[in-house]
């Protein structure tokens, strides 16, 4: 049994500009025994105004199970709550999971903050496959996250890679497969497209690296952040090229009546 403690602050915008905000706090601590993974979480506030219908919810694979939460959690305040799913004979190494809590602010508007870890089996050995950058750009309707992952060994490795967002923010494609040669490393593009994120918000996203060394299982997870921007038109987003093309048109314009000019 290994037990692990995490901590995750997800700071979050609640409502328009000039209202307060709810910035979650997640610690936990994780045990896997008898085919179960456990984990003890406490979830707190330290933001300026309440979260409601505050409900922790574990997830692995495709199996997932909810907790019972807090109708509602008051700045500088948490609560305590296990959760446990089953997850079966896990081999040696490191299994990835994912925590989200679901809560909303005053006016009801959803929220979600999410955290992903590993759960470790056994003794493994450093994994040998690395994300060491993800980039992402301003969320502005839709953008593209940039993931870096890299083999560490001379050994040519296939892994497994998932992209993991919040609720409220769409991975498109978010689970794809790479090969990679020895000490190569490759660059995927993930499109994330804002469903209902509200701009001003800032969000944890991770990837999940996950490969099989032998009778080892290896995951790997790293985190980054998006932040979501108010959507630009198209006049918006191209004002200096369109000032630079009407400038160019006017001034072939006085080219050619000075010409002409000249001409007459």
């Amino acid at each position: 049994m290994r037990r692990l403690a995490i901590l995750l602050v997800a700071l979050v915008l609640a409502g328009t500009a000039g209202a307060g905000t709810i910035s979650i706090t997640i610690s936990q601590t994780t045990r896997v025994e008898d085919g179960n993974l456990s984990v003890d979480v406490k979830v707190g506030n330290s933001g300026d105004e309440a979260a409601l219908s505050v409900t922790p919810v574990l997830r692995f694979g495709d199996k997932e199970v909810r907790g019972k939460g807090k109708a509602s959690l008051a700045p500088n305040t948490s609560f305590e709550e296990s959760l446990t799913i089953p997850v079966g004979t896990l081999g040696e190494g490191r299994w990835p999971y994912r925590l989200a809590v679901d809560y909303t602010d005053q006016n009801q508007y959803p929220f979600q903050a999410l955290q992903t870890q590993t759960a470790i089996i056994g003794s493994p050995p450093p994994a040998k496959v690395a994300v060491p950058a993800i980039k992402s750009e301003e969320i502005a309707g839709s953008g593209t996250l940039a993931v870096t992952v890299k083999n560490l060994t001379a050994d040519t490795r296939t892994a497994k890679i998932a992209v993991l967002v919040p609720e409220g923010l769409e991975a498109v494609e978010p689970n794809r497969e790479v090969t990679l040669e020895g000490w190569k490393e490759a660059v995927l593009e993930i499109p994330v497209t804002n469903r209902t994120a509200l701009v001003g918000s800032r969000y944890p996203v991770f990837v999940a690296t996950e490969y099989d060394d032998g009778p080892v299982h290896q995951a790997v997870v790293a985190q980054g952040i998006v932040s979501v921007a108010a959507s630009e038109s198209f006049f918006t987003r191209n004002r200096r090229l369109l000032w630079i093309v009407a400038g160019a048109v006017v001034l072939a314009w006085l080219v050619f009546v000075a010409t002409r000019a000249m001409r007459s």
